[in-house]
């Protein structure tokens, strides 16, 4: 596999993070479990900027921290600078996933999460297509 279909790999799994997101908020049930869809939101970022990466065969470590792949995709292209706010996805990654750390997760918060991630697809694909 090529590094073109490769990234086109991660995209495709940031889309099924983003819609996992997308599938709670419109839910109907009076309950809805807001960090699961902090949680794709960081991921849905954290593979659309792996994608990026890939997609112009830069290396990048084993990481879920948003601002150091953020680093690398500036050194590509300079306008990812618009996008220094998602290092606020970081903490969704790992410390939501465990007790004591989800319960004060709010919808708003939520909806900016799942926003936030979605402006980075449209970056991105504005980029690479």
């Amino acid at each position: 596999m090529n590094n073109q279909q490769l990234s086109k790999e991660w995209f495709k799994k940031a889309d099924n993070d983003l819609l996992a997101a997308k599938i709670i908020l419109l839910s109907e049930f009076d309950q809805k479990p807001y960090d699961t869809v902090c949680f794709h939101s960081q991921q849905a970022v954290e593979k659309l900027l792996k994608g990026f990466l890939t997609y112009y065969d830069k290396d990048y470590p084993k990481s879920h921290y948003l601002e150091m792949l953020l680093e690398l995709c500036k050194d590509i292209d300079n306008s990812f600078e618009d996008l220094v706010e998602i290092g606020i996805l970081t903490p969704y990654s790992v410390e939501i996933r465990y007790p004591d750390n989800s319960d004060d997760i709010e919808e708003t918060e939520a909806e900016e999460a799942y926003e936030l991630a979605v402006k980075v697809k449209q970056f991105v694909d504005n980029i690479v297509n």
